[in-house]
């Protein structure tokens, strides 16, 4: 089991590493951030299957890192961990709909209940059966990318959890699911482009799955390096140029 401790005080995050270490499940990995930012950067390489984060952090708190972390199929399980002892916090925690919330300092036998209860949660998969998710996965995200599409959406279909998908998309493709479903939308979107020149941009934003052109540009520029206009009228320039040469 893959765990990641984060808490921006670095003598309290020793602790807790120390205390995990000697808790955990035998064979867990454990990894450490010294803040929300540089958990998220760890997690995309590391692709926990639960996060202990502490809620009271500068720049951004545990709960921003919880809702990031989902958005990006980063992370599903989460411990929230603080020194507060307010409703509020538990409110907040519920809605988030973390794994649990724990004060400081922290209780040994308390957290060890916890992380055997996630250790019973995580599937269990063979080899071969990892490979033929993986199949299976990848293969209804090229028939259905352009549909509204999302971790839970994928767990409920395929009767998995969204954090075994997570990890397996990361082996398989060592990207993200996020990561993967938009380049697969603009490679598609790439080839609508050149070939139906009849269709707006607009168009070709919805047949790939975004809901807006605006996002579908700000996507499209991220992993193209360019805008769809642009990239457009790029490919009439070299088919017109080719044309040209051919003549001659």
């Amino acid at each position: 089991m893959k765990i990641l401790i984060v808490d921006d005080e670095p003598l309290i995050l020793k602790g807790l590493v120390k205390i995990v270490e000697e808790v955990a499940p035998a064979g867990s990995d454990i990894c450490s951030a010294f803040n929300a930012w540089e958990a998220l950067e760890t997690m995309k390489r590391f692709m926990p299957d639960v996060t202990i984060t502490d809620i009271n952090m500068p720049e951004k708190n545990g709960f921003e890192l919880i809702h990031d972390a989902r958005l990006e199929g980063l992370c599903d399980r989460f411990i929230i961990l603080t020194g507060y002892d307010e409703f509020e916090y538990v409110r907040q925690a519920l809605r988030s709909g973390v794994v649990d919330y724990l004060l400081k300092p922290l209780d040994k036998k308390e957290i060890a209940g916890l992380l055997s209860r996630v250790k019973e949660e995580l599937p269990a998969a063979t080899d071969s059966e990892y490979s033929r998710h993986a199949e299976r996965i990848l293969a209804y995200l090229q028939l259905n990318y352009m549909n509204d599409l999302s971790l839970d959406h994928l767990a409920e279909h395929m009767s998995l959890h969204p954090n075994y998908i997570s990890s397996l998309f990361k082996k398989e493709t060592g990207d993200t699911f996020v990561n993967y479903l938009n380049s697969l939308r603009i490679r598609e979107a790439q080839k609508l482009l050149k070939t139906q020149p009849q269709l707006t941009v607009c168009a070709i934003s919805q047949q790939v799955g975004f809901d807006t052109k605006h996002y579908f540009a700000k996507v499209f520029k991220k992993y193209a390096g360019t805008t769809p206009g642009a990239y457009r009228e790029h490919k009439e320039e070299d088919e017109s140029i080719q044309a040209i040469n051919g003549k001659d």
